[in-house]
């Protein structure tokens, strides 16, 4: 898990370590030198969908996500839960 793989960073005293970018954020705060790198290697995107064949819950879910993105509900719920500045709205596809 992630716990156990910055504790054989430290341990090892390895030159890097990969992970969740809040996760690392708050290691590097432990660790005097540590810095997290700018921009990403990979990235995690949720989803949401519907059967295929049921096109008005389809076309309900399109307009309601492009909706929580543009009216802002989705960066308040981040600061809501404390993690904005730690995750962002996805882009537009």
């Amino acid at each position: 898990g992630l716990a156990g793989a910055f504790a054989l960073f430290v341990d090892q005293g390895l030159d890097a370590l990969a992970g969740l970018r809040p996760t690392l954020k708050d290691n590097a705060k432990t660790l005097p030198g540590a810095q997290v790198l700018a921009g990403c290697y990979t990235t995690v995107q949720q989803a949401i969908g519907t059967k295929l064949e049921n096109a008005s819950a389809a076309a309900f879910l399109q307009k309601f996500v492009a909706e929580a993105k543009t009216s802002g509900l989705i960066a308040r719920l981040l600061e809501r839960h404390g993690v904005a500045g730690k995750l962002q709205v996805a882009a537009d596809d």
